[in-house]
């Protein structure tokens, strides 16, 4: 009971923040007006949509890294973690196209009003770059949550809620607005992870830096682990 609280714990809270991001960028819809709403809402419904196509790539991470974050396997974290990334690039780019277009030329389906299609088709790049930014988001919270780095997680998550509800309340003037906060706000959180890991901080640095006995703080020759320097150098990729 306690390892399942040491989990859901954090995660309700990390929650928590990401729903007050949701709920404020709705009541910063509401303040432009009504067309301006129902078009948010438009545009909002297909995000949601399209951001379950990354779901996948989170369980990914999350089905694969953690056994080899806690063996500090690095060189398999590192060749895990690069082919998921850029699977995530990948996706994010296609499924963030399909959200864009699918608001531009599809808006006419889902609102008979002409006012709020046109609001809707002038926040169609804003969709695109929030869905495409959202998916690789979520394949770096994937790897996040597989190293179970949840304070690092909280705290990014709640200073990127305030960004992103300062951005609310001073900046936004139209939809294209409210969607960049989020992208903004997911955009940050991922770069702030990866730019951490990589120079070694948290669980998952530590591991993607395990592969050599130089960011072990150990010999290069592998002495201090028994091993021979042709046992060493057969290791080391070239």
């Amino acid at each position: 009971l306690m390892s399942l609280t040491e989990f859901t714990g954090p995660l309700l809270a990390i929650t928590i923040t990401r729903l007050i991001g949701f709920v404020s960028m709705q009541r910063a819809a509401m303040t432009l007006g009504v067309k301006q709403t129902a078009a948010y809402q438009l545009c909002i419904n297909l995000i949601i949509f399209f951001l379950l196509f990354g779901e996948p790539l989170s369980q990914l991470s999350q089905t694969q890294l953690p056994a080899l974050i806690d063996a500090e396997n690095g060189n398999q974290v590192r060749s895990n973690l690069k082919s998921v990334l850029a699977l995530g690039g990948f996706v994010a780019l296609g499924v963030g196209s399909l959200a864009g277009l699918s608001v531009f030329f599809g808006s006419s389906a889902f609102s008979s009003d002409v006012i709020v299609q046109g609001l809707a088709r002038e926040a169609a790049p804003a969709v695109f770059l929030t869905v495409a930014t959202a998916i690789f988001a979520v394949t770096v919270d994937g790897a996040m949550l597989a190293s179970k780095d949840f304070g690092f997680m909280l705290s990014q998550g709640v200073l990127t809620m305030l960004m992103q509800l300062f951005l609310l309340k001073t900046w936004c003037t139209n939809l294209s607005d409210i969607f960049a906060t989020f992208t903004l706000r997911l955009g940050s959180y991922a770069i702030v992870s990866l730019i951490r890991a990589t120079l070694g901080y948290g669980a998952l640095g530590r591991a993607l830096r395990s592969g050599t006995g130089i960011f072990k703080g150990t010999a290069v020759n592998g002495a201090a682990h028994g091993e021979s320097d042709q046992a060493v150098r057969s290791r080391i990729p070239v």
